[in-house]
């Protein structure tokens, strides 16, 4: 699926104890469980890359809590989790399209 410019391009992104938050420049609202959020990081790490198996940095994540987040350029965001894990980029493309019920780079937990 292709998405259009400002479907991928976030206006305001927040976050609570709970939830990621992002308000879209096309007017749609995406919220995100941080627990589910954390346990698909798409870092190489915990993607079983260098050697080990997908999942077993996140397998046993049941909750998460979110320090921080900063924007990578135009067409992602890095999360710093309560861990500090703080190496998995979400491109913006990919959560959008997790938001709306597709797997894209998000879809192994």
């Amino acid at each position: 699926m292709t998405l259009s410019l400002k479907a991928t391009t976030p206006e305001v992104i927040s976050f609570d104890e709970e939830t990621l938050k992002i308000e879209w420049k096309d007017g749609v609202i995406s919220e995100f469980a941080l627990s589910e959020l954390r346990r698909r990081c798409p870092c190489v790490v915990c993607r079983g890359g260098h050697g080990g198996k997908v999942g077993a940095t996140t397998g046993n994540i049941k909750d998460a809590k979110l320090l921080s987040f900063s924007k990578v350029g135009r067409y992602a965001v890095n999360l710093v989790w309560g861990d500090y894990h703080n190496t998995g980029i979400y491109s913006f493309d990919s959560l959008r399209l997790y938001a709306q019920g597709e797997e894209g780079d998000l879809g192994i937990p």
